[in-house]
This record gives structure tokens, sequence and C-alpha cells, in this order.
């Protein structure tokens, strides 16, 4: 008896502990699709936009970036694929505990029911007479008559309870049937995505090697990183003007190193191992003979090599920007902020804290047209500054 109350106890909670989950869940994948939905949109845009320059132009350096950024989305939308069919999964496993434990529950509650109904046929309404008028006075049998009513309540409420519990298990078993075929389906699109960017990757390395005879083409380049490099400047005017706010986000959280980044110059770890290419500062073109500033420095390195966070902060932007590709600026405090080009399956989110040497992306070669590579910034306000200068040797 006390091991049926036991196991009736147990798979009392555990239905409820489980319901909150698959809420949770229910929300996560709500959230998930909604994400999902942007990301499909965008990626058709850019499809009717690259069909469209396809009739009037011919290998230019901005359809090249739009195949780029399709690439980027595409590769996002895979990612985000991938999560949506993880949550999906736990959400499978929780509905199966949750059937599992139910049908338990049912078990253990058809053996009380069953017991009951043996010992109300062997006590006989008789003998429920004869236990009243043998009572030995008034407020025993009050109390016996209100007992023998309450087991026939319980028994009442226990069939009411059952039927309940068998309507819940089949809507369990519904839900089961549909989020296992949504993952299968979205197996079938992440299949889908993967042959979509093996064969843009392909088209875009294609392209590359006709665009980069083309001494047009080369100033359209020179003039995409100009412009990439003006935008990073305008978006860290713009974050200047909230600082306040997030040093205030920075002490809640109790991030320790915020505001300290003037303190590690010439101490911080290197974003990502690999040969540094291009330095800070200007540089002449060989072929056009024209000189342009690099407003950082880029770092060669294998494709999918981990890209981490140089000191504590807060990711206050991640975007795509023609000629940058995905990028991430991280807030350092006191005004220093670090900028993260060229990269791919980013882990981090807006306003989210990060700790240095924490893996924030991988490299890529979102938005470069000579390969895999890291293009790293140092900026102090409106002005940015030599990033070896702040690196380790």
């Amino acid at each position: 008896m006390k091991k049926l109350s036991y196991i009736l106890a147990v798979t009392l909670l555990l239905p409820l502990f489980a319901l909150a989950q698959t809420e949770d869940l229910d929300k996560n994948i709500n959230s998930q699709s909604n994400k999902l939905k942007e990301i499909r949109k965008e990626i058709k845009r850019l499809n009717s936009k690259i069909s469209k320059s396809q009739k009037d132009e011919k290998y230019t350096l901005s359809q090249i970036q739009r195949l780029d950024k399709q690439i980027a989305m595409i590769t996002q939308l895979k990612r985000e694929l991938q999560r949506e069919r993880q949550l999906k999964e736990s959400q499978i496993k929780v509905i199966k505990e949750t059937i599992y434990t139910t049908d338990e529950k049912i078990s253990v509650m058809k053996k009380r029911a069953a017991n009951r109904a043996v010992r109300a046929y062997k006590l006989g309404r008789n003998r429920e007479i004869d236990l009243l008028l043998t009572s030995g006075d008034i407020n025993q049998v009050l109390r016996r008559s209100m007992y023998l009513s309450a087991i026939h309540e319980a028994e009442k409420e226990t069939l009411g309870e059952l039927q309940t519990m068998i309507m819940e298990n089949r809507s369990s078993q519904n839900n089961l049937a549909r989020r296992l075929g949504e993952v299968k389906r979205n197996i079938r699109e992440e299949e889908q995505s993967g042959r979509q960017i093996s064969a843009k990757q392909k088209k875009k390395a294609s392209q590359l090697k006709t665009i980069k005879k083309d001494r047009k083409s080369l100033e359209q380049r020179k003039k995409s990183r100009q412009a990439a490099a003006k935008k990073i400047q305008g978006m860290i005017h713009d974050l200047e003007k909230k600082k306040l706010e997030r040093e205030a986000y920075a002490r809640a959280q109790g991030l320790a190193g915020y505001g300290e980044f003037a303190k590690f110059k010439g101490k911080l770890n290197w974003p990502v191992r690999g040969k540094l290419v291009s330095r800070f500062g200007p540089h002449k073109h060989e072929k056009l003979g024209t000189i342009t500033n690099n407003p950082g420095i880029d770092i060669a390195a294998p494709k999918g090599k981990d890209v981490r966070a140089v000191l504590n902060g807060i990711v206050v932007a991640i975007t795509w920007i023609p000629g940058y590709g995905n990028t991430i600026i991280v807030d350092h405090g006191d005004s220093y902020y670090t900028v993260y080009a060229h990269v791919d399956n980013i882990r981090v989110t807006i306003d989210s804290a990060v700790l240095g040497n924490e893996i924030i992306a991988k490299v890529s070669d979102t938005g470069s047209l000579d390969g895999a590579r890291l293009h790293f910034e140092v900026w102090r306000g409106k002005d940015k500054t030599d990033p070896l200068k702040w690196l380790t040797r």
C-alpha cells in the first residue's frame, strides 16, 4: 500500500513538471519559428535581387556581395533549423516521459479503484448500515457516515481523473506524432540548405576568378571596404550615445574588467591564431597604385577556427556589412570597442555579456574576396587604433 502511495505521489508530480517544461519549449519553438520565417523572407528577397541583376550585370562586385550575403543567410538558416530541431527533440523527450508517467499513474489508479471495488463488494450495503448501527455514540455514527461517504466520493473522483488522464495521453501522443513529423521536415530542409551553400560557394569562387582580373571591379572593391569602415565608424558613434546605459548594465551584471580596457594595452590575447596578412594603416594597391587605409588588421586562419573576445564586454552589434560580411562589435567600457568581421557561426546575442577568451564566432569568408580570415579592429570612441599595440607579442 505504501509503495502504491509513493508511486502515485511521484507520478502526480512528474506530469506537472513536464507540463511546465513543454510549455517553455513551446515558447522557444514558436520564437525560433518566427526567426526562421524572417531568414527565409530575406533569402527570398536576395534571390529576387540576384535573379534580376543577372540579366543586367556580369560578375560585378555588387552581385558577388549579394551572393555572399545569401550564403551567410542560408548558413544562418541551416544553423537555426538545427536549433529548432534540437528544441523539438527535447520536447519529444519530455512528451514521451509525460506519456510514460501518465501511463504509470493510470495503472496505479486502476489498481486502487479495483481494490476499493473488491472492498465495497465484500463490505456490501447492509454491512455499511451495521457499522453505523453498532457505533458507540452519535459522534461515532457521524464520523463513520462521513468516512463511508468520502470513500464513495473518492471512487467518483478517481474514475473522473482516469478519464481525464486517458484523454491527456491521447492528446500527448498526437502532439508527439506532429513533432516527429516536424523534425523529419527540419532534417530535409537542413540537408537542402547544405546543398545550396555548397553550390553557391562554388559559384562565388568562379565569379571571384573573373572579378579579380577586372580593374573596375578592384576599384569597386576598394570603395566597398571604405564604405564598410565608414559604417563601423557611424555605428560606434551611435553606440557612444548610449554608453551610460551599458555601464549601468555592466555594473548590475558584475562584469569584471569592464571599463578597464586601457590597462591591458599590449597584454590582450589574439582573437584568433593565424597569419597576419594586412596591418593597420595606409596600404598601396599594387595594381591600382592607390592608397587605402586599413582601420584594423587581417588575420588569415582556417575556416571554422574559433574567434574569441579579447576581453570582458557587452555585445552591442551583430550585423552584415558589404565588404565585412558578418560583423560583431563588443563594448568594453570607457569608450573602447573591438570589431570582429568575416565571421560565421555566431554564438553570442546582442546585449549579452561576454568574457575574455570566450568563443564568440568562427572564422569564415563572409564579405571576404580573399578567402577565410578575421578582420579585427580596436576603437577608442570615434578614433580607430592599431590593434597590434594592444595584442601580446
